[in-house]
């Protein structure tokens, strides 16, 4: 479905002339259908600036994406705005991702009438429908996003991007900042809707802990490269590489011993 193929993003240092840090260093990566990834690493290790390349929202210095079978950074107006139907992401920020002046409603509309221009009567349809499966009461549809608690604004961003049924989703650090217990009901969800739409996941994530509740293969990042990738069947014995058992320890010993 999605391919990276030894993808590069360098950035010049400052009064070096002529050398430069390789943010991402020859990442190649292929995303299934109806599968679950998480690729996890430290602050600087590279995961929001290869993100944004898989999302065509940064060309790479060298190496190309392609969605199924088509780079991304050669795409026309038309198929441009094709690919934002089969690729969507969710952001951290969510009170900063949701315009303050639109209610829930036009929030969750708001991509259904950029991307498919359906009839108002589906429309409508179609926002209650999103705001069920995201277990929304109809009481918010006339809120507004400071009006909401941090879970709801989460609930409403993930509305956003499933409503035009993408097949892939990406999640750029979206359950960093949620209390434990909101992140994992909105986790339990997702693995739910997954079931019912096949969506495929993409989480980026500083939180191994995410990684290890909900996807079934994890990629671990540093310094720009993939040094270790993971079928993850339950157990934390399958992580070899040192960087791994690294972010393993950061967790507490009761989790260790519940996933051994």
């Amino acid at each position: 479905m999605l391919e990276a193929i030894n993808l590069y993003k360098s950035y010049p240092a400052a009064g070096q002339k002529g050398k430069g840090t390789n943010a991402v260093n020859g990442v190649d990566l292929v995303l299934e259908d109806r599968m679950t990834y998480a690729l996890v690493g430290e602050s600087g290790s590279g995961k929001s600036t290869l993100s944004k390349m898989l999302t065509g929202l940064l060309p790479p210095t060298s190496g190309d994406v392609l969605l199924d079978g088509k780079s991304i950074f050669s795409l026309g107006r038309k198929e441009s705005r094709l690919r934002f139907t089969q690729m969507q992401m969710v952001l951290q920020d969510s009170k900063s991702a949701l315009d303050p002046r639109f209610t829930v409603y036009d929030s969750i509309a708001e991509p259904i009438r950029n991307l498919l221009n359906v009839p108002k009567q589906r429309e409508r349809q179609m926002v209650a429908e999103l705001m069920n499966k995201m277990e929304l009461p109809d009481s918010l549809m006339n809120r507004r996003p400071n009006e909401l608690s941090g879970g709801q604004q989460k609930r409403v961003c993930i509305a956003r991007a499933i409503s035009v049924s993408p097949q892939l989703v990406i999640f750029d650090e979206a359950m960093s900042g949620l209390d434990v217990i909101v992140r994992k009901s909105i986790l339990e969800l997702l693995k739910r809707l997954q079931e019912e739409s096949g969506f495929t996941y993409l989480f980026i994530t500083h939180d191994i802990d995410v990684a290890l509740y909900i996807a079934d293969h994890i990629l671990v990042m540093k310094e720009g490269k993939l040094v270790e990738r993971v079928c993850y069947t339950g157990s934390i014995e399958c992580f070899k590489h040192p960087y791994s058992r690294m972010l393993l320890d950061s967790l507490l010993p009761e989790y260790l011993g519940q996933n051994a």
